[in-house]
């Protein structure tokens, strides 16, 4: 079934009545999301995953060093009926301010290989085993070693 068999709606002549009809909105800015309890609730959410898994800690500024800020980044997660289902709200640092050799020297993203998930798979289809998806919240904030 066709969205225009779905809505009446032609998209060829206004492909932006899709958007309009068929997504949400996520704010752009702090000041925006803070008014909507919604993602308040998310940011606090994210708050609590940053103190809960020591991704950080509030230190004085040495010398001679600059901050880099932060900045929030708002998503609607939809569910297979494309309806809301919940709101994430993640705490990033602006990276892009920073100078390689002055600001920091080393990267690390702790990221599954290619070929651990195509084992994994191989492993699945071999065993008949049933596969599911998972999101893991805050994957990113967790410490290694």
């Amino acid at each position: 079934m066709t969205n225009y068999e779905i809505t009446g709606i032609d998209q060829s002549e206004d492909p932006l009545m899709h958007f309009a009809l068929f997504s949400y909105y996520d704010p752009t800015t702090f000041g925006v999301a803070v008014k909507d309890s919604k993602w308040r609730k998310a940011m606090k959410e994210e708050i609590v995953a940053i103190v809960r898994n020591n991704t950080g800690e509030l230190t004085d500024l040495p010398k001679g060093h600059k901050t880099i800020g932060v900045k929030w980044i708002y998503k609607t997660k939809l569910n297979e009926n494309s309806k809301a289902d919940r709101y994430k709200a993640r705490l990033v640092a602006k990276g892009y301010k920073q100078e390689f050799g002055v600001d920091y020297r080393e990267v690390f993203t702790p990221v599954v290989r290619v070929d651990a998930v195509i084992l994994v798979i191989a492993l699945v289809a071999q065993n008949s085993w049933p596969i599911f998806q998972l999101d893991v919240k805050s994957t990113f904030l967790w410490r290694l070693g």
